[in-house]
């Protein structure tokens, strides 16, 4: 069993460092401190989005449990392990950074902030680089049932339409 590395120490650091080049960036580009936006806008897509990503934040730390949501079993074989592919995972493989992607784009809505725009954009281009890499993990731990997983659930969007194909 590999160590689980610190991983408030990686949130603490890549959220200092994400933040930073959010404000280097708009000053750097001479942008607005806050993007003008009409208010229908602001509260009319803004705080759907909150909402939406909050529900779905809580569902998926139901069905992780707060300690795995927070890489306690990453390490742990499949003996020791359960690869979960119920409730909001049935529907998207990665519900934890769908839900705080939305609620980042949430608040850039409701805020107006130029930072937090470009927090979002870097949030979600670190989200899509884990994703890639916990696949590996869970691929070398759960093998097949993983790929078959895989296979029929999305990385992050919901499918519109139920799939065709067998799930099975």
């Amino acid at each position: 069993m590999r160590a689980m590395p610190p991983f408030w120490m990686f949130i603490v650091l890549f959220s200092a460092i994400y933040i930073s080049l959010s404000l280097v960036l708009t000053r750097g580009f001479g942008l607005p401190w806050q993007v003008p936006m009409p208010w229908l806008l602001e509260f009319g897509l803004g705080l759907p989005l909150l909402v939406l990503g909050a529900g779905l934040m809580i569902r998926a730390f139901q069905a992780l449990g707060l300690k795995r949501a927070f890489g306690k079993e990453l390490f742990l074989p499949q003996s020791e392990s359960k690869l979960v592919t119920e409730g909001v995972y049935a529907h998207t493989r990665n519900p934890l950074y769908l839900s705080a992607t939305l609620l980042f784009l949430g608040w850039f809505f409701v805020t107006r902030l130029t930072p937090l725009l470009f927090l979002t954009i870097l949030f979600l281009a670190h989200f899509l680089l884990i994703a890639k890499w916990e696949e590996r993990e869970l691929r070398e731990r759960f093998g097949r049932e993983y790929e078959k997983y895989r296979d029929r659930v999305p990385l992050f969007l919901p499918r519109c339409k139920k799939s065709r194909r067998d799930p099975g």
